[in-house]
């Protein structure tokens, strides 16, 4: 069993709620170097509300992979103040062992939110939008 998906099983992760305009969030929070390593490999879907949160304690240029993904994601990159920087639409899954594309921002960032495929399109999100976090 590949070591990702043995540690995906083990983990346990706190939510948060986050609001984009008129649009609520319920997000999985990745806080740890291990659950941003997995992110949201393995998993069959989230939901239309739903998505993951990666907190980082720094601005950087932070990268997400989609390997031993299942289903096509947006990824949206966040300053300190919740202000997006930049995104990537449909990001595809990748089944290969090596190689991988990695996505990074084109600005430093503090946060990323991964949400379903289209989301950034269905919702009319832009640069400089801003999203307001709270705790469950």
């Amino acid at each position: 069993m590949c070591i990702f998906k043995a540690l995906y099983r083990r983990r346990k992760y706190k939510r948060e709620k986050a609001r984009i305009g008129n649009l609520k969030l319920n997000l999985i929070v990745a806080d740890t170097f291990v659950k941003k390593a997995i992110g949201l490999m393995y998993r069959k879907s989230i939901g239309r509300s739903e998505g993951m949160l990666f907190k980082f304690g720094r601005d950087g240029y932070n990268g997400i992979w989609m390997r031993n993904m299942l289903f096509s994601i947006d990824i949206i990159w966040l300053d300190r103040d919740g202000k997006i920087v930049d995104y990537v639409e449909d990001a595809k899954p990748c089944r290969k062992t090596f190689g991988c594309e990695v996505y990074k921002p084109r600005f430093k960032a503090r946060y990323i939110v991964e949400v379903n495929s289209g989301f950034v399109k269905k919702s009319n999100v832009k640069i400089g939008d801003r999203f307001i976090f709270s705790s469950e």
